[in-house]
């Protein structure tokens, strides 16, 4: 039986905010450097990046510039996903153009050994973006041909952001293949957290990504066997119903736990139950419970995001 919240989740006072002493391997993103000169950037995408009169896709294309191109930041957009920059280009309408605003994901801060800084100041992920969730499955059903299994999932950042949207690949592969390896992108805002969608809000099975600052912590969801965990807002339970065609209907009833910081998925859990509407020999049921029941528990292993770690006392 998949444990509860209360057996998951320890309690706050028993950890410690992360030290520099203690701190976790995952790594961080990036800081921008400061400096007094003006800040001079280089478009780092495979194609041309596009310039336009103004901080949003929604503002016509005045320029194209090409990979490699280093150009003087001007100004940035309050948001911090456009820059400004001094141009100095043919426009496509053919003549000069003085400036034109850039996308952040599209450039980087020239490095002294050849490499490029990340840009997006005040980004909450970054395109180096992994995660991994350990899940577990059971079912205690003769609808089910098999009984239990275990799986991870990744998580990845499989091509370059788009308009302040990180696309992040989710590939669940199980063992000794109990299951075919499934796979699905969320586009998730490098900003704010949040999944583009906002699916999670009707179902919780969906809930990676919520967004900074989910709600208070709860308590603390151990990584693993090491001292440190995670900073949680815990919410629940939660419920979905699918019809499922046939008379059945699947109703899935469970809780998560969230990152405070980032809003990413740290622990869910679900219990799964068929429910029958229809005649069946020579009865009449109204969502009937015969005892099929499914569990699930999915955990986080390891991230590159920025989460809440602490660490015991």
């Amino acid at each position: 039986m998949s444990p509860s919240i209360q057996e998951v989740i320890e309690p706050i006072a028993a950890y410690a905010a992360v030290t520099p002493e203690s701190a976790s391997p995952l790594p961080t993103p990036t800081a921008t450097p400061e400096s007094s000169q003006p800040l001079r950037i280089t478009i780092t995408s495979q194609i041309r990046a596009n310039l336009r009169s103004g901080p949003a896709t929604t503002f016509e294309i005045v320029g194209k510039a090409n990979p490699g191109l280093t150009f003087e930041v001007l100004d940035q957009s309050e948001d911090g996903r456009w820059y400004k920059v001094a141009a100095n280009l043919p426009g496509v309408d053919g003549e000069l153009l003085e400036s034109g605003w850039v996308a952040t994901e599209l450039v980087g801060i020239p490095g002294a050994d050849g490499s490029f800084l990340p840009v997006v100041e005040n980004a909450l992920l970054d395109d180096t973006l992994t995660a991994r969730w350990a899940v577990h499955w059971e079912c205690e059903s003769e609808r089910c041909p098999i009984r239990q299994c275990d799986a991870e999932v990744d998580a990845v950042v499989n091509r370059q952001a788009a308009g302040g949207f990180l696309p992040i690949e989710h590939t669940v592969t199980w063992d000794e293949a109990c299951f075919s390896t499934d796979a699905w992108t969320f586009e998730v805002d490098q900003v704010t957290g949040a999944e583009r969608t906002g699916e999670a809000k009707q179902n919780f099975l969906y809930s990676y990504w919520l967004g900074a600052n989910p709600g208070k912590a709860m308590g603390v969801l151990p990584l693993g066997e090491s001292d440190q965990g995670v900073s949680v807002y815990c919410s629940g339970p939660h419920t979905v119903e699918i019809e499922e065609g046939g008379g059945w209907t699947t109703v899935y009833q469970g809780n998560t736990c969230h990152d405070v910081e980032t809003g990413m998925l740290v622990f869910l859990n679900y219990t799964k139950r068929w429910l029958f509407t229809g005649d069946y020999d020579g009865k009449t049921y109204t969502r009937a419970f015969f005892g099929d029941v499914e569990r699930m528990e999915q955990r986080l292993l390891n991230t590159s995001a920025p989460v809440s770690l602490v660490v015991k006392r």
